[in-house]
């Protein structure tokens, strides 16, 4: 008897058919107003175990996969900070997910992923590790290609061009955009290519899959919101008029900075009395301006961690963050004990962001949210350090 309910416990299963019916019946009406169109013929031919490989742009990318997806009922791997929101947890337990700890080594979920896939399921992969903060996908995540190639089963990739531009990620709550998305999924690489191709080869065709920019994708669509522009400023730190941080503010269709800039975004996301076109090529600008073999970043901050009954405690304590080319730093208190941590920007791999609110980091393996303080828009600042320092480390690396 004990050996039997062992085994059921460590079995990953499915959802309820029952109920993963209603819940596709009621997101699809929701969503219809979104113009979704679906090339998803090849779903109804999709036998588990497989590997799907998704674009992360936005924050509703395990909706459209699913719908996109149906019949199947997949099988996600999703970050454990979902687990530690009392709102989100019951719910993806429902859905039998596999939890991962971001950028840090996490053996349960491989194991997890090992037993899916003996169960025969369509495991759905974020390869980027992380949600993007702005309009375009980010490298595959370390491990993901050797994960792959492990599994060796027929891998699919799916995208949703127009999803970041309906759901940007720092949009201010419930500012939804109104336009257009056009989702699909397609056959990338059958087993037995897989078994033929090397780890480098499985990667990098990896990354041209699921490899989008949704500005030019969708060059032309109008996104209909009264306030387009709100909430951008979370993501757009420094002034390209006066190179001022933090004094960038976001209302209605403006971008406005206190020396006078004052630019606008349209409905089709063009930036009129900027020197940029875009959001996309703002954001990449100010993440190029910054020196990273020179510069540094220091902070003090409020920090959550999960408290006794497993869900995020925000106001958890607090400390002093700081991060340079070869040390990143967190001094301080949680949940009343010291934490004295230091560890190679190059070994966190990246920071993933709520944008305007908290960072996230592994401190001796727990999940720590940095907000840091007085501004906690000042965050993207973190992540752009990080992943401009790992762009150029890798590129060193490469040659």
């Amino acid at each position: 008897m004990d050996k039997k309910k062992k085994s059921k416990k460590q079995r990953v299963g499915k959802v309820n058919p029952i109920l993963y019916a209603i819940v596709y019946a009621v997101l699809k009406q929701k969503y219809k107003k979104y113009n979704i169109s679906f090339d998803n013929e090849i779903a109804k031919s999709i036998k588990g175990p497989a590997i799907v490989v998704a674009t992360h742009t936005c924050d509703q990318d395990h909706i459209l996969s699913a719908l996109t997806l149906h019949p199947v009922r997949p099988t996600y791997i999703v970050s454990e900070h979902f687990m530690r929101i009392k709102s989100t947890a019951r719910l993806l337990r429902l859905m039998h997910v596999i939890t991962k700890k971001m950028f840090t080594p996490d053996v349960s979920t491989i194991r997890n992923v090992l037993r899916a896939k003996g169960e025969g399921a369509v495991i759905v992969i974020f390869p980027e590790g992380r949600l993007s903060c702005y309009g375009k996908t980010l490298p595959v995540a370390e491990g993901t290609a050797e994960l792959i190639k492990k599994l060796g089963v027929n891998l699919y990739a799916w995208k949703a061009e127009g999803a970041y531009l309906t759901f940007p990620k720092w949009r201010n709550k419930g500012d939804n955009r109104i336009g257009k998305i056009d989702a699909s999924v397609k056959l990338l690489l059958s087993a037995e290519e897989i078994a033929e191709k090397s780890v480098d080869q499985i990667k990098a065709i990896t990354a041209e899959a699921i490899y989008n920019d949704d500005e030019k994708a969708m060059a032309g669509i109008e996104y209909k919101c009264e306030n387009i522009a709100a909430g951008v400023d979370k993501v757009l730190f420094k002034c390209p008029k006066c190179q001022r941080e933090g004094a960038i503010t976001s209302e209605g269709n403006h971008i406005r900075c206190e020396c006078g800039l004052d630019a606008t975004l349209d409905n089709y996301y063009k930036l009129h009395d900027a020197p940029f076109e875009s959001i996309n090529e703002w954001f990449e600008w100010q993440q190029n301006s910054i020196d990273v073999e020179n510069e540094s970043i220091f902070a003090k901050a409020r920090l959550g961690t999960p408290g006794e009954d497993g869900y995020m405690d925000p106001y958890a304590g607090e400390g002093e963050v700081y991060i340079d080319k070869d040390t990143f730093s967190l001094k301080g208190t949680l949940h009343g004990e010291a934490v004295d941590f230091s560890i190679s920007p190059e070994k966190i791999g990246a920071f993933p962001i709520s944008p305007g609110d908290h960072i996230d980091v592994y401190v001796h393996g727990k999940l720590v949210y940095i907000y840091p303080e007085p501004d906690l828009r000042s965050s993207v600042k973190w992540v752009c350090f990080l992943d401009k320092l790992c762009a150029q480390r890798n590129e060193l690396h490469t040659h």
